[in-house]
């Protein structure tokens, strides 16, 4: 059986610390218990070399709920697991769910009916918490709540709507740059514009993916229909992120931001990933093309040779 989706579960806790640990407890037990049973799905969770403690919780869960654990020596970045994903699934969607984030029903049934979409490229919902300000909207249901009332949500688009009369309702808010917590993506994008980045583990892997699918003629479309609560900001307490930055030197954030200054030179002066598309899509920025065309597709990192870390299913 070909499933409709293939998920990923993605943790890098490599301390064990019992705080982050718990808060994917959750992520993992309201992902199964809201998940649609419409939709066929194999679920992974992909590890990366954490302490034997963690590592026999994680295989309770596994037992518990049924998914398949993907136990790795070191950290392959979210760059890396993402690729993985794509490598390894059999399914039309893909989907990367982050450990610190729960789930609420519906959003995967309305995610995956949003990447259907041809230029939908990439599909994410609405959120709590978030780096990037217009991604975030508040229920007024208590944290980690199901069964949420987006109707106010939803009236933020119609009230968008008024102001641009006779569009009909998109249901989604066309962007570039995102912030990466729960995402859908149709497989077929990854044959239109390859794979994410390796050499950014995380913090710019993203914003490059979605610059690239916007230069190959789609958008991200954060989601009007769906949302996710997010704990946010739980990397910098479990120490995971000041590790991964610290794979890059002294001075790890310099070093990230130099690679993507030498990957997209100078785009500030041509465009803002942050600001919000409305109706323009990457026609209306035709110097965008001829400057950074060239680096839309990035073929699969396995193909110049590098291996793939070793991990066991």
């Amino acid at each position: 059986m070909i499933p409709d989706v293939t998920y990923l579960i993605l943790n890098y806790n490599p301390r064990g610390e019992e705080t982050a640990q718990g808060i994917l407890g959750e992520t993992i037990r309201s992902f199964h218990e809201r998940k649609s049973p419409r939709l066929k799905a194999e679920v992974y969770l992909l590890d990366q070399g954490t302490t034997g403690g963690h590592r026999r919780w994680l295989r309770e869960q596994e037992a518990r709920f049924g998914f398949s654990l993907i136990l790795l020596e070191e950290n392959i970045g979210i760059s890396g697991a993402i690729n993985r994903l794509v490598r390894m699934a059999r399914s039309p969607v893909v989907a990367l769910i982050t450990s610190d984030v729960i789930v609420t029903t519906g959003m995967d049934e309305d995610l995956f009916e949003k990447v259907q979409i041809p230029e939908v490229f990439q599909a994410l919902p609405f959120t709590d918490k978030s780096d990037v300000p217009r991604h975030c909207w508040i229920p007024a249901e208590p944290f980690g709540s199901d069964g949420l009332d987006l109707a106010p949500l939803q009236e933020t688009e119609l009230s968008l709507m008024g102001r641009l009369a006779g569009r009909k309702r998109r249901g989604y808010l066309r962007c570039i740059g995102v912030e990466l917590n729960a995402m859908f993506w149709r497989r077929s994008v990854f044959d239109e514009v390859g794979f994410f980045d390796e050499r950014w583990k995380a913090c710019y892997e993203n914003n490059d993916f979605s610059l690239r699918c916007f230069l190959a003629g789609g958008c991200t479309a954060v989601s009007y229909d769906s949302f996710v609560w997010h704990h946010h900001k739980v990397t910098e307490k479990n120490d995971s992120r000041k590790l991964v930055f610290a794979c890059y030197g002294e001075d790890g954030t310099a070093v990230m931001k130099a690679l993507w200054d030498e990957k997209w030179p100078d785009l500030n002066r041509h465009l803002d990933i942050y600001r919000t598309l409305g109706e323009r899509t990457i026609r209306d920025f035709p110097e965008i093309t001829s400057r950074y065309g060239h680096s839309r597709y990035l073929p699969d990192p396995l193909e110049k040779g590098r291996s793939d870390p070793g991990g066991k299913i």
